[in-house]
């Protein structure tokens, strides 16, 4: 804890920044330096009124991010972003059934392709068979 009077850290970037209208616009709008309120309390020691400054100097900082916050999350916003994720699930849905009917689609097929080839092996086996003359029980089968 380094001093009893310090400036804001979430103001500090904007001040840096320099002259032009974003920072001045962000530096005006920025709380002022903020001082210790239990710097002088004569029940306190040193640290113990540095350490409830911090405290106290924490709990601004929360003030502040919770207003800042609290229009980002209205309940307005979250409905319309429910709305766009609720049709972004169903055309995510319709992808993902016609993803695995193509799937479908080519395993079937290859299947088919392969039961064909196999076909066509056996028919050749027994034509070879049948031009050697060695199967006579293949000469008479239709």
């Amino acid at each position: 804890m380094s001093s009893l009077v310090s400036s804001d850290p979430i103001a500090a970037p904007a001040a840096a920044a320099g002259t032009n209208g974003a920072a001045a616009a962000a530096a005006a709008a920025a709380p002022p330096v903020w001082q210790n309120p239990y710097a002088n309390h004569r029940a306190l020691s040193a640290e113990e009124a540095e350490l409830l400054g911090e405290y106290a100097r924490l709990a601004d900082t929360i003030r502040r991010i919770t207003q800042i916050s609290a229009p980002l999350s209205s309940p307005a916003r979250h409905a319309s972003l429910l709305t766009q994720l609720r049709v972004l699930e169903r055309k995510m849905g319709l992808v993902l059934t016609l993803f695995k009917a193509s799937v479908w689609a080519l395993v079937v097929e290859q299947q088919d392709l392969a039961e064909e080839e196999e076909r066509r092996r056996e028919e050749e086996e027994r034509w070879e068979q049948q031009a050697a003359g060695g199967d006579e029980t293949a000469r008479y089968e239709y």
